[in-house]
């Protein structure tokens, strides 16, 4: 397997995925009939109510059914957020699986389309149709082979699944965040090495990217990174998004404790957006500086492709907890080599739960929280913010 197939095969699966979103948005009267809430162990425990739509569903099948006909060596290996069984409102339920057929496809669609075949049909097309993504890939630099069997594969299908279903069109500030909306939206695709953990590949599509009025439609942005041995590339400039802020900018959940923020807000420009991904993909593109989040409350598929991008940028993803005990040990964290020891040896990893013992998602879950930043620099100044 070369990286830069495997690269060509994420982008286009995503932009399939962005195109099912886009079509499932675009009638309210399909989105409210395929929209389900998550019971039991596959709900995210820190929301009152999580759902899933067949969106989510049929962009998760869709990725695994092709990235398995290009890669078979990888059945087994692409692991998603979404369990396959699917209910609508009406109480009808399927388990979604992408057929051989357009024919046959939109046939087990029809079923939980109440009999929409129209639909079934508009949906089914999409999974059957190439996409090829336009981008401009340095085939020189990413002209390296991996080993199929030593690469697995997380998938968030629809992140933010809550804006998605609200479908309100976001503002963005002056910082150029948006702080909740579809533009919110991402689909998270990303491999990682079985034998590291660590992530090699990632891919981030924003389905919802720009609303065009005068065409009243949508249309989308991918964001990519390579990080493999010393092969370290991009789908931006390293200067993206560059500015003399006076603060740098942090990202956190509007969940988190009063105490929490306070410890921040004196060195950081503290900000709130919604969407694990979302936070992800504005400290990829250094829209922001950095996030952090002190639950257990995001999980490997949200992180794995943003991961590989800050990687492939100088920057990366430890667990929160995991700096706290780093200060406990060292006694400080004054010194930058401490923490670039921390950042080379401590990047959460992908091919093992966290938390064995429990079921479901929370299986999966990135338990001690976790702190995404650009640079060394900006985690050196978390962890000195934190040591006060």
């Amino acid at each position: 397997m070369k990286i830069n197939e495997l690269l060509n095969a994420l982008l286009n699966v995503s932009e399939k995925g962005a195109n099912i979103a886009r079509i499932i948005r675009s009638e309210s009267s399909l989105l409210d009939l395929l929209v389900q809430e998550k019971k039991g162990d596959q709900k995210n425990e820190r929301f009152l109510q999580d759902f899933k739509t067949l969106a989510d569903v049929l962009v998760q099948e869709l990725v695994r059914y092709d990235l398995v006909e290009q890669f078979p060596g990888l059945r087994g290996s692409i692991h998603g957020e979404e369990s396959n069984k699917f209910t609508n409102t009406l109480g009808e339920s399927v388990s979604v699986s992408i057929k051989l057929t357009r024919e046959e496809t939109s046939s087990l669609l029809t079923t939980v389309l109440n009999d929409d075949k129209t639909a079934a049909d508009l949906l089914s097309a999409v999974v059957h149709s190439p996409v090829h993504i336009s981008q401009h890939l340095n085939s020189n630099i990413l002209d390296l082979t991996l080993a199929v069997e030593d690469i697995g594969v997380w998938i968030d299908p629809i992140d933010s699944t809550a804006q998605y279903i609200q479908g309100q069109v976001g503002k963005m500030n002056l910082d150029g965040l948006v702080i909740e909306g579809l533009q919110c939206v991402c689909v998270l695709i990303g491999a990682y090495n079985k034998k590291t953990g660590l992530p090699v590949l990632g891919v981030i599509n924003q389905p919802f990217y720009e609303y065009r009025v005068m065409d009243d439609r949508w249309t989308g942005h991918i964001t990519w990174g390579v990080h493999l041995n010393d092969v370290n590339v991009t789908s931006f400039s390293q200067e993206y998004h560059k500015t003399d802020k006076k603060k740098p900018i942090l990202l956190m959940s509007s969940s988190e404790s009063s105490e929490m923020k306070d410890i921040f807000i004196q060195d950081f420009d503290v900000q709130f957006v919604t969407g694990a991904g979302y936070k992800l993909l504005c400290v990829s593109q250094g829209l922001a500086d950095a996030y952090v989040l002190t639950k257990n409350s995001i999980f490997k598929w949200d992180c794995c492709g943003p991961h590989a991008v800050l990687q492939a940028s100088d920057g990366g993803i430890v667990k929160y907890d995991g700096i706290l005990e780093c200060l406990k040990q060292t006694g400080s964290l004054t010194e930058i080599k401490t923490v670039e020891t921390f950042h080379k040896t401590s990047q959460i990893k992908y091919y093992e739960p966290d938390c064995p013992n429990l079921s479901g998602a929370q299986k999966w879950c990135n338990d001690g929280g976790i702190i995404a930043y650009r640079s060394i620099e900006v985690l050196h100044k978390i962890a000195l913010a934190l040591e006060k």
